[in-house]
């Protein structure tokens, strides 16, 4: 018999399918079994059936070949134990406990039945019900030890959780999975140092014994790698649960190209193969944008737990917000109420509906947000109280877990002061989003976002330069020669601020700084568009004072001249503002600009015509729907410079 190019010859046939199940050729093996008629229905025919869905991953199907076995051979145990397996792989957990109970006597299979049992009811989250299975099990194996320290991890006791992990490889040796929970256990004790190391032994360790997967090939190949599907040895290799941890811990400190390389690395698969934890944090490293994001975390939250990582909620939410799509935050609260109280804080949860309350009624969602920050300031100085207290002892595990708590608290309590001053913000109150800033100092004038946010509001009122500038130069001394890693926005606030007190020769000095320091990282291939910000920033300044001819000077330098290389809807904004504004100008005659400047203007306009004739003008948020064809900005740039034609014509009358 010949089937897909594998000759089953007479008397063969038993050896030709044990050589590919050897090669790990399931799938050759269901299609040849399957094929083979009535020998599909015996014992030996769905045993190795079972065995190769099984090891596929098509869980259901194993399920219902060991189903068929049980009644085939009720008296045989492990069948109905793999029955069991299988059904819990598909995430059919009430089926699983009833089998298991059939063979709940045995005593050859009383550990694994047991172990599978915990298994099952802590993946239902019955984290009592599998406390209570594991008290049954032998004390001091390395699959107790790890379960053990799983529950403790869930209890939020990561300390003792890292002791079992430990203890769980030392007693059995190394083990990715095992290995994974520790470094997952240092991860949510901020010791992320320890938790990439392990995570990096994991990968060296998969990338030497399974060259199969392909670790790292989407990097190689820009993404175009041939799909490795999703063999169980990658499951028990621990390489997809060890890059999704780094790409965490990157994401974590908002290093988001950093989390994106690591996703990069994983075994090539296609988006319809990935598992929920990479699918999800694919979704919040999206480079498609915001949208493409949303709609990967929307599929996750449809297929419910246990597929759904218990995060997605709470950050399907979170990017709602951030992007200010609250009306489909509110709709998503209501049409998921049994996952608000199951996977969302009451912290949370507070935050959450005073940002949506803040869309109908500023004023009671100021109130909700000012009892949260009343509550969590009152902590934060019981807790320091605490640490005083502490550092007068010797003991000094007990000053950092003091420590530990107060940073906890002061991790919650900054959101929440952004919160209360960006309704200011929002209506462009800076003196009241000033004032909150001023009533948090007390906890927060250490923290890098609260001053950034801080000089801002500062640098928003206008007449408050200089102490906006104190709070901008640390930032910028902080990052010592590195200034590439200064936000644009910072840099131009500051250079901004050095003009307005008659600072302009650090205004020039912090401008070279950053001209050269673009210079030196265009030459290592990369790209960045910081000085080309701060000139946007400047000519904007000097066109608000009327000075078109170097305004409008500078804003050309920033784009090049409108080259296009760094023409488009962000910049192309601040272009025709500033040109709309002296068009305003010229035709009430208030501005007057000579005939150069104007023909400047023009020559400017029409390399943007030119070069940005495909280019969208506009920029769209996430909750906004572009036009199929919407305007570019060589068709806008065309109209300016007609409008720009008119009026000089006019004036020359």
């Amino acid at each position: 018999m010949l089937h897909q190019g594998i000759i089953l010859r007479e008397g063969q046939v038993t050896k030709t399918i044990y050589n590919l199940i050897r090669d790990k050729r399931y799938e050759d093996v269901i299609e040849c079994i399957v094929n083979l008629g009535e020998a599909a229905n015996t014992r030996a025919g769905l045993s190795t059936l079972a065995y190769c869905y099984y090891h596929a991953q098509k869980y259901e199907e194993a399920s219902t070949c060991y189903e068929q076995l049980c009644t085939l051979v009720p008296k045989v145990a492990k069948y109905k134990f793999y029955y069991a397996q299988s059904l819990y792989q598909a995430g059919i957990f009430g089926d699983a406990l009833k089998v298991l109970k059939q063979i709940a006597d045995n005593d050859e299979l009383k550990e694994q039945c047991l172990q599978l049992q915990s298994a099952i009811l802590y993946s239902s989250e019955d984290f009592a019900g599998a406390q209570s299975v594991l008290n049954q099990r032998t004390i001091g194996t390395a699959d107790t030890l790890n379960d053990e320290g799983c529950l403790l991890y869930q209890a939020d006791q990561y300390d003792s959780a890292v002791q079992r992990f430990n203890t769980a490889l030392q007693v059995g040796g190394f083990n990715p999975l095992i290995a994974y929970n520790l470094a997952l256990s240092h991860f949510r004790k901020k010791e992320k140092t320890q938790a990439i190391d392990y995570t990096a032994d994991i990968v060296e360790r998969g990338i030497r014994n399974h060259p199969e997967l392909g670790i790292g090939a989407q990097i190689d190949t820009d993404g175009s790698a041939r799909s490795v599907g999703n063999p169980i040895t990658m499951a028990l290799s621990g390489i997809t649960q060890a890059l999704n941890l780094k790409a965490a811990i990157e994401y974590s400190e908002n290093n988001v190209e950093a989390a994106r390389d690591a996703l990069l690395d994983l075994p090539p698969r296609a988006e319809s193969e990935l598992d929920p934890v990479t699918l999800h944090n694919i979704a919040l490293t999206d480079p498609q944008g915001t949208v493409a994001g949303l709609r990967k975390l929307a599929f996750l939250l449809e297929l419910g737990p246990p597929a759904c990582p218990r995060e997605t909620f709470a950050n399907l939410l979170l990017i709602c917000c951030k992007h200010e799509m609250y009306e489909t935050a509110a709709d998503i609260l209501a049409e998921h109420t049994a996952l608000t109280y199951k996977y969302l804080s009451q912290y949370l949860y507070e935050l959450l509906d005073a940002l949506i309350t803040a869309q109908a009624s500023a004023e009671l969602a100021e109130k909700k947000l000012g009892v949260l920050a009343s509550s969590l300031a009152g902590k934060l100085r019981s807790l320091a109280a605490k640490v005083q207290e502490v550092r007068t002892t010797t003991d000094q595990n007990a000053l950092r877990n003091a420590l530990k708590d107060y940073e906890n608290a002061l991790e919650l309590y900054l959101p929440v002061v952004m919160a209360r001053a960006w309704i200011s913000w929002r209506d462009d109150d800076f003196v009241g989003a000033e004032r909150e800033f001023r009533s948090s100092a007390e906890f927060c004038s250490e923290n890098p976002i609260w001053r950034l946010n801080a000089g801002h509001v500062l640098f928003m009122q206008g007449d408050k330069y200089k102490e906006a500038s104190a709070f901008y130069e640390p930032i910028i001394r902080q990052h010592g020669d590195d200034i590439m890693s200064v936000s644009a926005a910072v840099l131009a606030n500051l250079c901004v601020s050095y003009i307005m007190t008659f600072q302009n020769e650090e205004a020039e000095e912090l401008m070279r700084r950053v001209e050269k320091a673009e210079e030196l990282k265009g030459n290592m291939g990369k790209q960045y568009h910081h000085l080309c910000i701060v000139n946007l920033v400047v000519g904007t300044l000097y066109c608000a004072k009327s000075n078109y001819e170097f305004g409008l000077s500078r804003i050309a330098h920033a784009l090049e001249g409108g080259s296009g290389a760094r023409l488009y809807a962000d910049t192309w904004l601040h272009v025709k503002r500033c040109i709309l504004s002296l068009l305003a100008g010229m035709a009430k005659q208030n501005v007057i600009l000579p005939n150069p400047a104007i023909q400047e203007v023009m020559n400017f306009l029409k390399s943007c015509e030119v070069n940005g004739l495909f280019t969208p003008a506009n920029v769209y948020s996430a909750s906004e729907e572009a036009p199929t064809e919407p305007l570019t900005i060589g068709l806008e740039a065309r109209k300016l410079r007609l409008l720009l034609i008119k009026l000089s014509e006019y004036e020359n009358e």
